[in-house]
């Protein structure tokens, strides 16, 4: 049965472990004064330099995308008062045609524009059905 987080087993020890060779330290040349310290301000100088750049392209990504989402956001207000002003303007449409279909307004038109005149009652005949009673 295995354990969780266990080491799988090495077998039977009879000689103990050997200890690792550790490497040996290598003797350095004698280094100047102070030419570490030019290397180890130069290393924390491109550093921060380094840092500095880096927080500029994110600061310059941060404000593209918040002055386009502002813009979008412009566009989209527009669009929206654009939709509003077509509602309007079809309502008033709608208005007109219904306006137009009245009877009132179509006789109007006919007599005024076309100088048409009303049919008299009595000139008019319908032709009998097969359910009416002949007379």
């Amino acid at each position: 049965m295995a354990v969780i987080g266990a080491r799988p087993a090495g077998g039977i020890r009879i000689l103990p472990r050997r200890p690792r060779p550790r490497p040996r330290a290598v003797a350095r040349p004698a280094r100047r004064s102070g030419a570490g310290r030019r290397r180890r301000e130069l290393a924390s100088v491109s550093g921060v330099l380094v840092a500095i750049a880096a927080a500029a392209v994110l600061a310059f990504f941060y404000l593209s995308q918040s002055s386009h989402v502002a813009a979008t956001g412009y566009e989209i207000d527009s669009l929206e008062a654009r939709v509003a002003e077509l509602q309007a303007e079809q309502q008033q449409l709608v208005l007109q045609i219904g306006e137009a279909e009245s009877p009132t307004v179509i006789q109007e038109r006919a007599t005024d524009w076309l100088h048409l005149a009303p049919i008299p009652h009595d000139s008019v005949t319908f032709a009998p059905t097969l359910t009416d009673p002949p007379n």
